[in-house]
């Protein structure tokens, strides 16, 4: 009986125990139940050799609201990866705290001690600044990686389903976590043509108490990739796997559209974890006694009480493999341009009333589901008496929906020289159509307008044109000189020319003659010669630069860079890949570290093609860069 009654006594002291701390817990101010926003800079290493590399990343924990977070300038270091952004959002007991972080691996151009200064965020409506961070290069390898570290992505693991966190004696830990945690990479199909859109899914699959970090993200190579949800606006959702309850995070899903045919892999996406469990036993009660025991204790079929245990996994989802079918060549009308899908036509003039020798617009909209990104202007056959000016693009594309659904318009500036009746003939547009395996054509329709004598302008200027024929000589010579002012300015221009030429050849003639007969002076000095920069390879790409028109910038220096290597290193089209370019050069004498920066701007100039976010510092970087290797292609 005294038996019993100390069991009972026990149990009712440990549940008095249990109520003393839920009380507490629940009268604890929110201050203390939530913590503070932290804004902190790491470092992998505060001491590292002149040819290693470290990792910056910038880290935003506990915040209920991020809206930026701007990373200082690097000055004695080369961006040589990133930015890589990362971020999650989590809800717990109705509090939405966000976590948002910012890497970068960078190489130092020199050696000594250097400061790099603290990050800006705005969290929570306040302004915050990230601690400086301190680093040491030194002439010889030192703390830090000769090789490219992983940049890493973090989310806290939602718990919306009951977690397997008891670990049983006897039970294998590593087969446990096995069957509990995985990734998945999921595709809407695994055969598409060129072009051909195609959906793939990465998803953290747990039914674990674990928090986990994305170690390696798959490269996607030969896709042009659109990312369709914000993983951070997401949340998690729940799934059945074999009858269990599987709590689910959507790491990407993005829309890939094949840019080449052949069998293209999916690489595999990595996952770092740390996975938390309560081990059970006899040999628990070793480890000593806490409350987290005690509470375990309490609970039946738990006489033995658990101690806290973690462990510490990688990984991966399975390699997929994408078969891509080339276009067929059978049937392909002579103006199909790479437009895959299903697609509609229509034009209109912008100006209801036209005048002569006054701009108008041709506007014409590609409407329909595909590669809309990809389209390029349509040809326009364009009447006789009209001069007409390049096309320009605007986008309205939906790129949350699989295949790409919008429209894209193209406007063409033309002016009509004369008054008269004008007709636009149909402008047509093929496209594939991947459903049946054909090609299509549809046409918009014609366009008459009529352009009127321009009202404004007094009968006797350049531009006007007579209604009534002019009587007498001078009223023919103006007439003859309205209708060929064209050949009037070239034949005054070639003049002009000629006459600055022969002045020109006149003064140099002279200059020589006084030379010929002045006291020779001593030679000057020789000029070393000064390296050469192809600025004109680079002309447009720095007007674009000036301009912000960001996606053309980029584009315009992968296309410097792939040309300057095709001239230089006369690879054949069939072999234009960039693991050829990099073994050429490495054969020509380049070290490790040139070809790694040229290809890391390939690397960068692709990715910023598809991604929102630019950076003009980031820009200005890369521009040096491709100056630099275009110098010493140049000296090949």
């Amino acid at each position: 009986m005294n038996s019993l009654n100390r069991i009972k006594y026990s149990f009712i002291g440990k549940f008095l125990h249990l109520r003393h701390l839920i009380l507490f817990l629940t009268v604890l101010p929110p201050g203390l139940v939530h913590a503070q926003p932290k804004f902190s800079a790491v470092a992998s290493s505060n001491e590292i050799g002149r040819n290693d590399y470290v990792q910056v990343e910038y880290v935003v924990e506990n915040a209920q609201q991020i809206e930026h977070l701007l990373p200082p300038t690097f000055r004695d270091f080369n961006i040589v990866q990133g930015p890589i952004q990362s971020s999650s959002m989590s809800v717990v007991n109705g509090v939405v705290t966000q976590y948002k972080s910012l890497a970068f691996v960078l190489q130092p151009v020199k050696t000594g001690h250097f400061t790099i200064p603290g990050a800006k965020a705005e969290v929570d409506g306040k302004s915050l600044q990230s601690n400086a961070l301190k680093i040491v290069v030194t002439a010889g390898g030192s703390g830090g990686s000769s090789s490219l570290p992983a940049p890493r992505a973090m989310w806290p693991e939602p718990e919306p389903v009951n977690t397997d966190y008891m670990l049983k004696p006897g039970e294998n830990i590593d087969e446990k976590i096995r069957k509990n945690l995985f990734v998945k990479v999921l595709v809407s199909k695994t055969s598409c043509y060129v072009g051909e859109p195609i959906v793939a899914t990465y998803k953290l699959y747990s039914h674990l108490q674990s928090e986990s970090r994305v170690s390696k993200h798959p490269s996607l190579n030969g896709f042009s990739v659109y990312d369709m949800v914000d993983p951070n606006s997401t949340g998690s959702t729940v799934e059945t796997v074999n009858g269990k309850p599987f709590s689910v995070h959507i790491i990407r899903k993005a829309q890939l559209i094949p840019l080449q045919a052949g069998m293209i892999d999916l690489d595999p996406l990595e996952v770092e974890n740390t996975v938390h469990f309560i081990k059970t036993g006899k040999s628990a009660h070793a480890h000593g006694n806490s409350m987290l025991r005690d509470m375990f204790d309490m609970f039946p079929g738990q006489e033995t009480g658990g101690v806290p245990v973690e462990q510490h996994v990688n990984i991966e989802s399975k390699p997929v493999t994408i078969s891509v079918k080339p276009l067929p060549e059978e049937n392909k009308p002579a103006d199909f341009n790479g437009a895959v899908g299903h697609f509609s036509i229509a034009s209109g003039i912008a100006n209801s009333h036209l005048t002569a020798q006054d701009a108008a617009i041709l506007k014409i909209t590609v409407k329909g589901e595909g590669n809309l990104p990809v389209v390029n202007a349509p040809t326009v056959e364009w009447p006789k008496g009209v001069e007409s000016y390049d096309a320009s693009a605007k986008e309205d594309i939906d790129k949350t929906v699989a295949p790409l659904g919008g429209s894209k318009s193209f406007e063409y500036s033309f002016v009509p020289k004369r008054p008269g009746e004008y007709v636009i003939p149909a402008v047509s547009f093929s496209y594939f159509d991947p459903q049946t395996a054909s090609y299509k054509t549809v046409k918009s329709q014609p366009l008459d307008f009529r352009v009127a004598v321009a009202k404004n302008k007094p009968a006797g200027s350049a531009t006007s044109y007579l209604s009534e024929p002019t009587q007498g000589v001078s009223g023919g010579f103006i007439a003859f000189l309205q209708q060929h002012l064209e050949w009037f300015f070239a034949v005054l221009i070639l003049s002009s020319l000629a006459v600055y030429l022969w002045f020109q050849n006149r003064r140099l003639k002279k200059a020589g003659q006084q030379e010929a007969i002045a006291v020779q002076a001593p030679p000057p000095a020789t000029v070393p010669e000064v390296e050469k920069i192809p600025v004109d390879l680079l002309q447009r790409a720095k007007y674009l630069f000036q301009r912000s028109e960001y996606k053309a910038f980029y584009s315009e220096l992968n296309r410097v860079l792939w040309n300057a290597a095709e001239d230089k290193l006369n690879l054949p089209g069939s072999e234009m890949n960039k693991q050829n370019i990099v073994r050429k050069l490495k054969a020509a004498g380049w070290d490790e570290t040139t070809t790694q920066s040229l290809e890391q701007i390939f690397r960068e100039c692709e990715m910023k093609l598809y991604t929102p976010a630019y950076d003009a510092t980031d820009m200005e970087r890369i521009l040096r860069q491709t100056e630099d290797i275009l110098i010493k292609l140049d000296k090949l």
